[in-house]
């Protein structure tokens, strides 16, 4: 089998180290994101045994700032010579106070819409020394929270935050951001690398943890009734997914598509896309990005 290369964001824990796990147990040369180094050893070394893969790596760096994601994706360029997939799973959900990260941009939208379109575009060129390069972006059911277009005056909410609100339309905007610059791969003549989304489902995991103290008690008890029911899924599910459709031959050759946590295609809701309305979160999204952009497509 050839030893595919494929970098993961967010993989110390949740769905991230479970996409890992799997990548991993299936002889594939992994590397492993996340921005706490003890944190990431540790989940290296625990994949390592129960894998037996001794080919993993690890990378890191805060996500919520674009300049250490500019240095990631450097480090990466320098260590290795092609990437054949890259799965976008960091993600962050904060709290009933809006915080701005030291770079002056809401944290919400930082880590989940402005982080993994700078590190595509900046990894792209190694993307497409593969031969079939594949991109997966984890979004969120929760994009249904944010369909709608009255925000796009205030993408940062400096006016308008709440935390789901916030939240929602992250994981709608990283759908748009997506299917855009899908887009310019195909006008470029760029076909050897696909870009996808998919949905997790309620799966377990560390998101939202970071805030979780500035939450009311009722969501913090919601959040724990939640938890424990059925309907919550367990992260090797949507983790066993996103290392399919990163390496398997039945998703390849496919792109622009947004799957579920099993792997069917689902449609998204497009109710408040529009050529314009795209147009307007690009700008602004690039003007963000610009700067920390040393090559184009």
């Amino acid at each position: 089998m050839n030893k595919k290369t494929i970098l993961v964001t967010g993989a110390n824990s949740g769905i991230g180290y479970q996409t890992a796990l799997a990548l991993a147990r299936q002889g594939y040369h992994v590397i492993m994101h996340g921005r706490n180094e003890q944190k990431v050893k540790k989940a290296l070394e625990e994949i390592k045994e129960q894998s037996g893969n001794e080919n993993i790596d690890r990378v890191i760096a805060d996500l919520s700032l674009m300049a250490e994601v500019k240095k990631m994706a450097e480090k990466i360029k320098d260590r290795y010579d092609h990437l054949d997939g890259l799965i976008n799973n960091a993600g962050t959900q904060m709290g009933n106070v809006r915080v701005e990260t030291a770079e002056g941009h809401e944290k919400t939208m930082a880590t989940n819409v402005f982080s993994p379109l700078l590190l595509t575009t900046l990894l792209i060129p190694l993307l497409s020394k593969s031969s079939d390069g594949r991109i997966i972006t984890v979004s969120s059911a929760s994009y249904n929270q944010g369909t709608s277009d009255r925000y796009l005056d205030d993408i940062e909410l400096k006016n308008n935050y709440e935390f789901s609100r916030a939240y929602g339309l992250s994981k709608l905007y990283v759908l748009w951001t997506m299917w855009h610059l899908e887009n310019q791969l195909r006008q470029k003549g760029i076909n050897n690398v696909t870009i996808n989304c998919m949905e997790p489902g309620s799966a377990y995991s560390n998101l939202g943890s970071e805030s979780l103290n500035q939450r009311p008690i009722w969501m913090k008890a919601l959040v724990a009734v939640w938890e424990k029911l059925p309907l919550t899924k367990d992260p090797k599910i949507p983790g066993t997914t996103n290392a399919l459709l990163v390496t398997s031959n039945e998703f390849r050759g496919l792109t622009g598509k947004f799957f579920d946590s099993e792997g069917r295609i689902e449609k998204e809701n497009r109710e408040y896309y529009s050529p314009q309305n795209d147009q307007r979160l690009w700008d602004y999204c690039m003007a963000i990005c610009e700067p920390f952009l040393s090559e184009s497509l």
